[in-house]
């Protein structure tokens, strides 16, 4: 009943919320009437590679961004780093960046990205620019795994290359983390995007506006479909998961556990329906069988603990008639497959942050505990796979941002279960 009054509140204050958000993004983009992006310096551009870093830093950079742009540096990156905000010594980053902008403060990070893009089609620098890797700092960067990602999303020949999918309202790239080849800068429908984006700190809309029609435009701009892909996307996932039995022992122990979003997460139940549905049948047909139940208490009460492949094996052969037991080849298959079902649901690197830091990915969402996808035991699971000293960070960064269904109250809290904030 009380679910039920607050659904109603939560309804009734929406309206309010929306207006209240409306309000604020006009505001803000009032304040930024007029006023231009300051370029605090900049280095001759030679035809390199060029990252573009959407950044959202106050006073200093944090330690993983800076360990980011050395990581970016060492490749022979050109580092174009855009601010929203603003930092008490721009010099610092001499030397790890080349060219540093502050901006005023309203657009999200897309108004980063359009920043620099027009800033590198005003000096020409995309007639010449081989490949450039787009990200902001939304993400957290671990150290180890940056330079060979670097290198892999650099070094492709995919014309759009995104680090993760995501399978929300339609297939598109998350847009943390694009590669792109110096032809899709040059393509008009892309010079084109850029021009006309409306800055907005509506995030629904800029969610729409930005990263949902960036991924069409970069759809139409590719040469052919195989050209839009993810380093780290579901399929190469389904080939690990063939090719290393242990991959599955690991995501089953390693699954998102929060229940706080819709997606799909793994359960012994979801596994033994699927296989019952399939693969099971009764020995006896319902309408002849008639049984009496007399088994004690505690025996209809036990349990089987499942935190592995042959784990499943075990509780699915529990329901079969003695002599059945489900074929290595089957089970495997069986298994690959309901995993793979399971990643693929809603943004990859929320629903599986953990086995996509085991596969080699180095970054994983600071919004994962205040959007509800992750809690604190898949946080413990995502920080074991970090240095001793990451392990610190990231866990601090993450814990800042609480579940915001939780702790924000009133119009904020309407406001953030409708995705408005």
């Amino acid at each position: 009943m009380l679910k039920i009054f607050q659904r109603i509140h939560m309804a009734m204050l929406y309206p309010f919320a929306f207006t209240v958000v409306f309000l604020q993004s006009t505001r803000a983009w009032y304040k930024a009437l007029g006023k231009k992006p300051k370029i605090h310096f900049e280095a001759e551009y030679a035809g390199q590679r060029i990252m573009l870093l959407a950044l959202y830093e106050k006073g200093v950079l944090r330690p993983d961004v800076i360990r980011l742009l050395q990581a970016a540096r060492a490749a022979g990156l050109y580092v174009l780093a855009v601010n929203t905000l603003k930092l008490r010594d721009p010099e610092s980053l001499r030397g790890l960046a080349d060219c540093y902008i502050e901006r005023p403060n309203f657009g999200r990070d897309f108004g980063s990205y359009k920043t620099g893009f027009l800033h590198l089609a005003k000096r020409g620098w995309d007639k010449t620019c081989p490949r450039l890797l787009m990200l902001n700092d939304s993400i957290y960067f671990s150290e180890d795994r940056l330079p060979k990602f670097i290198d892999d999303m650099m070094g492709s020949d995919i014309e759009v290359l995104g680090s993760t999918e995501n399978y929300e309202i339609e297939y598109h790239l998350g847009s943390f983390c694009i590669a792109m080849a110096g032809s899709i800068l040059r393509n008009a429908l892309f010079r084109k995007y850029w021009r006309q984006y409306r800055l907005t700190d509506v995030r629904p809309l800029v969610i729409l506006r930005g990263e949902m029609r960036l991924s069409r435009t970069l759809k139409r701009c590719v040469s052919a479909p195989s050209e839009f892909s993810a380093l780290y996307g579901t399929s190469r996932f389904l080939t690990a998961l063939r090719n290393d039995p242990s991959l599955a022992d690991f995501t089953i122990r390693n699954r998102r556990t929060s229940d706080l979003t819709g997606w799909k997460r793994l359960s012994p139940e979801f596994i033994y329906k699927f296989v019952q549905d399939r693969f099971f049948m009764p020995v006896y047909g319902t309408r002849d069988l008639e049984v009496s139940i007399e088994s004690q208490l505690e025996e209809l009460n036990q349990n089987v603990y499942v935190n592995g492949v042959e784990d499943f094996r075990n509780l699915l052969e529990r329901h079969l008639v003695e002599g059945s037991t489900m074929e290595t080849e089957k089970l495997h298959s069986l298994t690959v497959a309901l995993l793979t079902e399971i990643f693929m649901d809603g943004s990859q690197i929320h629903q599986n942050p953990t086995v996509l830091l085991k596969l080699g990915l180095p970054i994983v969402k600071l919004d994962g505990l205040y959007r509800g996808m992750f809690n604190i035991f898949d946080i413990e699971n995502i920080v074991r796979q970090m240095t001793p000293a990451e392990r610190e960070e990231l866990q601090r960064l993450l814990l800042e941002r609480p579940y915001g269904g939780t702790t924000l109250i009133g119009w904020k809290r309407a406001a953030f279960m409708r995705g408005l904030i």
